[in-house]
C-alpha cells in the first residue's frame, strides 16, 4: 500500500489495485522455432520432455557407420518444474494505453524530535538491533549495506511478520534515486499485483527521519553467497536451467514493460529458500568445473591448496530452486535519460563498454555472464580494464568487435575509439591515380582494410597479465564444454561431437549441454541488433530438454 505525503501535489498519487489481465496460460512449444540442422533437430525431438508421446519408434542416426539409437522414454530425462514456467504476455495495447506512474508518494511517519542522531556522517541510518524503527518495526539484523544505503530485517508488529527494508541514505541524490526505484516497483507490482514474474515484490513506503524506506518480502541468500558457501562448486545443469528459465521471463516481462535492469549478476538474483540436502557427487561435469577453477584467491580463501585441489565427495543441492529478482534501484525506463556507464563490470555488454548506447539486450548479455558463472563457478570476464575486457569478448564470441559499431565509437570521439582501435583505412587508389611515379608504392588495399577498425590487442605497451588473461579464454563453445570435460567444437555436427564425448556421457544428457551452450552463442553476440531476445530466449528449445543430475536424481 502507498501513502500520500502531504506536502507534494496529489496529482500523482497512485493507488495500485489487482487486476486480471492476461489470459490463462498455454503450452510453450519451442518446436516452431528451431533454426537447427537435421541432426540437432532430431535429438531434440528424442528428448523433448514437453512431447506428449512417452514412446516413439523414431530413430536417430548417430553415425551413418553405426546403427541407430531408439528413442528413450522421456521419463528418463527429469526436469524441474521451474523449467516449465509459462510467460502470460501483457496485451501491448494495454501496456501503451495504460500512463506511465509519476512520483510515487511516501508517507511521513512522525518521531519525537528530542531524539538523538540517527544518521552516521555518511548520511547512512546507524542500525541498532532490537531498535522500534517507524513506531512499527523491530529491527532485528543487518541483511547488507551499498552506495544507497543498508538494508535490514525487520519484524512488523501489525502484520505479525518479517520483512525486508531498504532504508535510503539522507542525502538529496540517492533520495532522488530512491523516488525512480519506487516508481519501477510500482510499475512492477500494478502490472503483476500477484507476483508470478520472480521480480521483488514492493509492499509499502514510507519516510522516516529522512530516509525514504522500501518494505519487501524478506528472502533468502542470493545465488552468488550460496555458490561461495558450497566452495565455488557450480550448480547443477538442471539447476542452472531452472533458474535460467525464470530469469529470462523476470526479465521478458520487464522488457515488455519498457524498463531495463541494468545491474543483473548473481548477487542480484535471491533464493526463496535456501535449504538443501547434500548429496553425493556423481555428475563428470560437475567435478570437472571445480577441478577447473582458476580464482585462486577464492581457493585460499577456503583454506585449500590450489596444486592439492581435489573433487569433493559431497555437495549441497538446493531443495528449491525459486529465485526471485531484486536491486531495481538502476533500472531505468528505456525512453528515459541513460546514464552512460551501467552494470557491475563482470557483467557489462560489449555496447556499453564501448560507449555507443545500449538498451535492452544489455540485460540478455548480463544473462549470459550469469548462467557461465552458475555452470563453471566463477566469473567469465574478470578484469576491470576496458581493453582487456574488449579482448576478452571477442575470444569468447570468436570474432572481432563490428567495424560499424567502432565507426560510431571514431565518429563520436569516444574514448575507447580513439585509443583502442586502429583508424578507419579508405583506399586513394583509383584508375587515374596509376602512372609511372607510383611504381615503386605497393598498397594491399584488401589487407590494409582487413585490420582497419580493429582492436589494438595485443600491442608492445599492452600488460602481459592482459594477454595471459585472454589467452586462457576460448570461443564460448569451447570454454564452457573444456571448463566441464567435455568437447564441444560447433563447427562439427551434433553427432560428431557425440562421438567424441560418448565415453564421458549419455547422448540424453549431451543433448541438454549442446543445446545449453547453442542458447549461450545467442546471447554471446557483440552488436546488440543481433543478440537473441528475452521472449525469444524465453522459447529457446532447451527449456524443453531435461537431464540427469544431481539436481533431478
Amino acid at each position: 500500500m502507498l501513502l500520500e505525503e502531504n506536502e507534494e501535489d496529489n496529482d500523482d498519487l497512485v493507488i495500485l489495485e489487482e487486476r486480471a489481465l492476461v489470459p490463462k496460460p498455454q503450452r510453450n512449444n519451442s518446436d516452431s522455432m528451431l533454426m537447427l540442422d537435421h541432426e540437432a533437430f532430431a535429438a531434440y525431438n528424442m528428448f523433448n520432455v514437453n512431447n506428449p508421446e512417452e514412446e516413439q519408434d523414431i530413430s536417430f542416426e548417430i553415425n551413418l557407420k553405426i546403427n541407430p539409437i531408439k528413442k528413450q522414454r522421456t521419463n528418463s530425462l527429469p526436469q524441474l518444474p521451474q523449467a516449465r514456467c509459462f510467460y502470460n504476455k501483457l496485451p501491448n495495447n494495454y501496456i501503451l494505453q495504460t500512463p506511465k506512474l509519476g512520483n510515487i508518494k511516501t508517507n511521513v511517519i512522525p518521531h519525537q524530535l528530542n531524539l538523538p542522531p540517527c544518521d552516521d556522517d555518511s548520511g547512512h541510518y546507524i542500525v541498532n538491533p532490537n531498535e522500534l524503527f517507524a513506531n512499527r518495526f523491530v529491527i532485528i539484523k543487518l541483511l547488507g549495506q551499498g552506495t544507497f544505503g543498508k538494508v535490514v530485517q525487520c519484524y512488523d508488529k501489525v502484520n505479525r511478520e518479517h520483512v525486508a527494508i531498504k532504508i535510503i541514505r539522507n542525502i538529496k541524490k540517492y533520495r532522488d534515486a530512491a523516488r525512480i526505484e519506487l516508481r519501477v516497483l510500482s510499475t512492477l507490482k500494478k502490472f503483476d499485483n500477484e507476483n508470478i514474474n520472480h521480480c521483488i515484490h514492493l509492499r509499502e513506503c514510507f519516510d522516516f527521519r529522512g530516509h525514504i524506506c522500501i518494505v519487501t518480502d524478506l528472502l533468502k541468500i542470493s545465488l552468488y553467497d550460496f555458490l561461495e558457501n558450497n566452495r565455488f562448486i557450480a550448480f547443477p545443469g538442471s539447476h542452472v536451467q531452472a533458474f535460467a528459465k525464470q530469469l529470462i521471463r523476470s526479465v521478458t516481462f520487464l522488457h515488455d514493460l519498457n524498463l531495463i535492469h541494468t545491474d543483473l549478476k548473481p548477487e542480484n538474483i535471491l533464493l526463496h529458500d535456501d535449504s538443501y540436502s547434500k548429496k553425493n557427487l556423481f555428475s563428470s561435469t560437475l567435478g570437472a568445473s571445480f577441478l577447473h577453477l582458476s580464482d585462486k584467491d577464492s581457493l585460499k580463501k577456503m583454506g585449500e591448496k590450489f596444486t592439492s585441489k581435489k573433487v569433493p565427495k559431497y555437495l549441497k543441492i538446493l531443495k528449491n530452486p525459486l529465485i526471485q529478482v531484486i536491486d531495481f534501484g538502476s533500472a531505468i525506463f528505456n525512453d528515459e535519460y541513460h546514464s552512460l556507464i551501467v552494470s557491475t563490470r563482470h557483467y557489462r555488454a560489449p555496447e556499453i563498454v564501448l560507449g555507443i548506447g545500449w538498451s535492452f539486450p544489455c540485460d540478455m548479455w548480463s544473462i549470459g555472464c550469469i548462467l557461465v558463472e552458475l555452470i563453471i563457478g566463477e566469473p567469465l570476464f574478470k578484469t576491470h580494464d576496458n581493453l582487456e575486457h574488449l579482448a576478452m569478448i571477442e575470444k569468447v564470441c570468436g570474432y572481432p568487435i563490428d567495424k560499424s559499431m567502432v565507426k560510431t565509437l571514431k565518429a563520436n570521439s569516444n574514448e575507447c575509439g580513439l585509443d583502442y582501435f586502429t583508424d578507419e583505412y579508405v583506399s586513394l587508389q583509383t584508375p587515374e591515380s596509376n602512372n609511372d611515379d607510383d611504381d615503386d608504392v605497393i598498397i594491399d588495399d584488401e589487407s590494409t582494410m582487413l585490420h582497419s577498425l580493429t582492436l589494438k590487442f595485443p600491442s608492445r605497451d599492452t600488460p602481459s597479465k592482459f594477454v595471459e588473461s585472454v589467452d586462457d579464454l576460448q570461443r564460448i563453445d569451447l570454454f564452457i564444454s573444456s571448463r566441464i570435460g567435455l568437447d564441444i567444437d560447433f563447427d562439427k555436427s551434433l553427432s560428431s561431437n557425440y562421438q567424441n564425448n560418448k565415453h564421458l556421457i549419455n547422448f540424453g544428457n549431451f543433448t541438454f549441454w549442446w543445446f545449453l551452450i547453442d542458447l549461450l552463442k545467442k546471447l554471446f553476440l557483440i552488436n546488440p541488433e543481433d543478440r537473441i531476445t528475452a521472449v525469444d530466449a524465453l522459447n529457446h528449445p532447451w527449456f524443453n530438454l531435461g537431464i540427469e543430475d544431481e539436481g533431478t536424481i
